[in-house]
């Protein structure tokens, strides 16, 4: 009788505090939002208006740091006396927030001129920069490291390990962990590695299963050790990742673009328990009949491939309309999925209009 006392409480206080659901927001390194104690508090104010429970933070954008780092050059437009992630961790769980380290992994510089710092990593190590087929180093997003390469995987892990051991944060959460698209992975080093793993001796040719396979296999090698590193050190931090959904949603995932063009096998990792929870970036226009349809299209694929492993579906705010947005996240409660994520939550003056509405959303049922 007592158990059933409990189960029921328990029930009811979940449901009058809303705590099944995880309400996210992504704020960039790209524009205001964190930068400055004013700036953090205003995002917080934002947060707390729109009932959200955490906030996912961008601390490495190009391969620099927005937090005190004895390795990596430090991120721009910030003082020298500033530690915004100490900052945000310090004053957002005074607030009840979450604060998540939000880290891009393979990509390392997004701008057409090289970095000029000596300390930056595609500096360091030239010889670990993604290549394509034709041996061009520069992808239509700028500059990758090779997952193919070992010692890049080591290094990569090392940093987000520097975040867990510094920081309290209550995440990590892993973007850019692919390959820039099927043409990738040519690195003379990555090369030499498939060579000596599988007994091929040509270049093989971007569509090669056997290579894709292989490639696929890399970005999994990099995330377990990521997950072996930073669960090393706080084993209860929450390991998640912004995964691709590109495309039309296939039956099959093996048919989709994460897996077929990426070479980032996130159905794998929920499977394999390599991360706690998916933040796949569902952006669609709700306005396009044929995006919206998709949008509800994915939704479903999320079910099928969590392998029980919480969802917070990454929302585009920039694209959709504040009702637009509500109807979304209205569909991502009508799927029965963890939660949402808004993309992103900088400072703006429509950011004080989507919190409102946010904020006024009734607790899910």
């Amino acid at each position: 009788m007592r158990f059933w006392i409990l189960a029921i409480a328990f029930t009811v206080i979940c449901v009058v505090g809303n705590c099944a659901e995880f309400r996210g927001a992504w704020v960039t390194a790209w524009t205001s939002g964190f930068f400055t104690a004013e700036e953090i508090d205003n995002t917080i104010a934002a947060a707390k208006k729109a009932k959200l429970t955490a906030l996912f933070i961008q601390v490495r954008k190009n391969g620099d740091a927005y937090y005190t780092s004895a390795t990596e050059p430090r991120g721009d437009g910030i003082a020298a006396d500033f530690d915004p992630l100490a900052t945000m961790i310090k004053k957002a769980h005074a607030a009840g927030l979450q604060v998540h380290a939000w880290v891009n992994a393979v990509r390392m510089w997004s701008a057409k001129t090289p970095p000029t710092d000596p300390r930056h990593i595609v500096n360091r190590h030239p010889e670990w920069i993604n290549k394509d087929a034709d041996g061009a180093e520069r992808a239509t997003e700028g500059l990758y490291l090779d997952p193919g390469i070992p010692e890049a995987r080591e290094y990569i892990a090392s940093v987000i390990e520097e975040i867990a051991k510094n920081y309290k944060v209550d995440g990590i959460h892993l973007d850019y962990i692919r390959y820039p698209g099927k043409n990738w992975g040519y690195s003379e080093a990555a090369l030499r590695n498939y060579y000596a793993a599988t007994g091929c001796s040509t270049k093989p040719d971007p569509d090669d299963p056997k290579w894709l396979h292989w490639k696929r296999d890399q970005v999994t090698e990099l995330v377990k050790l990521i997950r072996r590193k930073v669960k090393a050190v706080r084993p209860k931090i929450l390991l998640s990742a912004s995964t691709i959904t590109w495309g039309k949603c296939p039956i099959d995932f093996r048919h989709s673009k994460p897996y077929a063009y990426v070479c980032q096998d996130w159905r794998k990792w929920l499977a394999e328990g390599l991360i706690d929870a998916n933040c796949p970036m569902n952006y669609k226009q709700e306005s396009n009949a044929e995006q919206a349809a998709s949008f509800r299209k994915w939704l479903r694929g999320f079910v099928r491939w969590s392998s029980g492993k919480p969802t917070y579906v990454g929302v585009e705010v920039h694209i959709n309309q504040t009702a637009e947005i509500m109807r979304q996240i209205d569909a991502i409660r009508r799927a029965k999925l963890g939660g949402f994520m808004l993309f992103s939550f900088n400072q703006s003056s429509r950011r004080d209009a989507i919190a409102d509405a946010v904020g006024k959303l009734p607790a899910r049922r």
